[in-house]
């Protein structure tokens, strides 16, 4: 009875697993991998390229492995298989890491009678959330480290977003930072980086540095008859529920015509669970209202007129700090003498311009005759056009507006030139020969009344000298 209970004992140590413990950091949300040891002599892998090891993960007091290989039945896994996953080697990848994983994980290795199984203790490495921060204000980072029961020398490094512009100035208090003054391009993700152990660990968070993308450098040149964004945006993609929690209280549009100090509000910003731009009662642009649920704050599809020329300005209102972006909007517009149609030969005026008062850059004309017309062959081409229209200029044409090279904007207008109906030449010829025989019958009888005059006028004359004449010499009255 002794010697079986002998026997029994060393067999129970010839199979006792050889165990080992390792601590892991790791973010929840992110990915970890555990990777399975290989004893010296012992556990290889065969030169053909496969394992006669079997190969159990099991989460802490379970039996029953989440995810195990063996060399014949090949890979098992449970409901969370699509978490779990084996490398090559069969180490393990975790991803993304869930609270229910931190704690202890065993690897066991089976090899005939031998197994060994190592410990690994998954422990949170955990990064606060970060409010949103307004640009110009501090931003204060914390890189937190469950404690570890052994004694290992931690070093932690903040990397921050990956941007060639950027350059922080990052002072470390024990894995704390606060970045004074904070730029925009503090904004993206920040990396937490442990070293321990010849091991490390990462934990990343999104930092939304708030502010407004900046406006355009150049007005915006658009053409009557079209419609034309007014852009504006938050410089990220930032969360509305993280603005209303930053302090966001409201925001308005207003615009400024061209030549007038008057601002006229168009938009304003109504804050809650849907952020929307309402308008303004009594705008005097044709704006509409919209829900924002993303970070363009843009004026879409407003149509464009003369009317709308001038300064836009685009608000936002926090408790603590106001931000404004300003777009100035510039409209090429035609004008022509022309009602409807025009005679062929009837003078035309052409106007091409930014409106009144205004210096127009440097303008193009095209259409199906300008290459052969005699009014547009000088370069640069002039703006105001005065001419004669051609049958050939009948049709499409369009005003381009450039500077430097480069297209602004453009205008299409069309001209319809017809020829002169021949009844009309008819009614001018014979009405042209009315008035040629009026006119010579006016001066035949004009002629025949002076002669006449002049005959009586000489008759008369004639008489009277007669009655006049002197008696004869010699004669005696008796």
């Amino acid at each position: 009875m002794t010697l079986c209970w002998i026997l029994i004992f060393l067999t129970f140590q010839f199979l006792k697993a050889e165990e080992t413990e390792e601590e892991i950091y790791a973010q929840a949300g992110g990915t970890v991998t555990l990777q399975r040891e290989t004893y010296a002599g012992t556990v290889k892998d065969s030169p053909d390229g496969t394992s006669k090891i079997y190969v159990n993960w099991v989460r802490g007091s379970e039996q029953t492995p989440f995810i195990s290989r063996n060399p014949h039945g090949g890979i098992q896994g449970g409901k969370e298989k699509t978490r779990f996953s084996f490398l090559p080697n069969f180490s393990l990848q975790i991803s993304p890491v869930e609270e229910s994983d931190f704690g202890v994980i065993h690897c066991e290795q089976h090899l005939l009678t031998k197994m060994y199984t190592k410990r690994y203790r998954l422990r949170r490495v955990t990064v606060p959330k970060v409010q949103a921060v307004i640009v110009g204000d501090t931003l204060f980072l914390k890189c937190e480290l469950e404690k570890s029961s052994f004694s290992y020398s931690f070093t932690v490094k903040w990397v921050p977003p990956k941007s060639s512009n950027c350059k922080l100035d990052i002072p470390y208090t024990n894995g704390d930072i606060s970045v004074s003054n904070v730029p925009m391009c503090a904004s993206g993700d920040w990396t937490c980086n442990v070293k321990y152990n010849r091991r490390e660990a990462t934990a990343k968070t999104t930092v939304y540095v708030i502010d407004l993308a900046p406006a355009p450098s150049k007005p915006i040149y658009t053409a009557v008859n079209n419609t034309v964004n007014i852009p504006c945006s938050l410089s990220s993609d930032i969360p509305w529920t993280l603005l209303n929690e930053s302090g966001l209280q409201g925001g308005s549009w207003t615009f400024t015509p061209q030549g007038n100090e008057n601002q006229q509000p168009l938009l304003s910003l109504i804050v809650g669970p849907q952020t929307k731009w309402n308008v303004t009662k009594g705008a005097q642009i044709a704006v509409r209202e919209r829900t924002l649920t993303d970070k363009d704050l843009s004026i879409l599809k407003l149509p464009v007129s003369e009317k709308i020329r001038g300064e836009y300005t685009c608000t936002l209102v926090f408790k603590r700090k106001t931000f404004s972006r300003k777009v100035k909007v510039e409209v090429l517009q035609v004008s022509s003498t022309a009602n409807s149609s025009l005679n062929e030969g009837q003078m035309v005026n052409l106007s091409c311009s930014l409106g009144p008062h205004t210096i127009t850059p440097e303008v193009n004309w095209t259409c199906r005759s300008c290459s052969t017309h005699p009014f547009l062959r000088s370069t640069p081409q002039p703006a105001n056009l005065f001419f004669p229209v051609r049958m050939e200029d009948n049709g499409e044409w369009r005003c381009e507006l450039w500077n430097n090279q480069e297209k602004l904007t453009s205008v299409k207008f069309s001209l319809k030139v017809v020829k002169v109906p021949v009844d009309i030449w008819v009614c001018v010829a014979i009405s042209s020969g009315v008035v040629v025989f009026i006119l010579l019958l006016v001066v035949i009888i004009i002629g025949i009344r002076r002669h006449k005059q002049m005959v009586m006028f000489r008759r008369r004359k004639t008489k009277f000298c007669c009655c006049k004449s002197p008696e004869p010499k010699g004669f005696y009255k008796t």
